[in-house]
């Protein structure tokens, strides 16, 4: 499996479908996702091109393919945000977070918790970098 995971819209719908069922057939997949009004033969191809790309594993059961993600669904996001940071922002997380609050309809308790996130992740990277210090002393 590649570092660099990018799906289009269909191929990441499949992928959560996947991800929610943990295994699943087309059939299966195509049953979770009948509101989008794909052809079960569509939701097939695009699940071969998937493992071919080294993104789902299978095994046959029968008469159907059992597909397995391979990349997890954190991966892939965090794969595809920073694909997404690196060509509209040059790399800067900075200037995504910038647009995102400049662009969005952000109320005041909005930006309250995004700041405890910040404050959060920061608190954790700081007892991280703690602990890694004690371990090497």
């Amino acid at each position: 499996m590649t570092e660099s995971v990018k799906l289009s819209d269909q191929q990441y719908q499949l992928m959560q479908a996947l991800w929610h069922l943990s295994e699943g057939s087309a059939k299966s997949v195509h049953a979770q996702l009948s509101h989008l009004g794909l052809a079960h033969t569509t939701v097939a191809t695009i699940l071969t091109r998937l493992e071919k790309r080294g993104v789902l594993s299978s095994r046959t059961e029968g008469r159907e393919r059992i597909y397995t993600p391979l990349v997890s669904e954190n991966a892939a996001r965090r794969s595809m945000v920073s694909s997404l940071v690196s060509t509209l922002f040059k790399g800067d997380d900075r200037q995504l977070l910038a647009h995102l609050v400049q662009e969005s309809d952000l109320e005041s308790n909005d930006l309250a918790d995004i700041k405890k996130m910040l404050a959060d992740a920061d608190t954790a990277e700081t007892n991280a970098e703690k602990i890694g210090k004690k371990i090497n002393d």
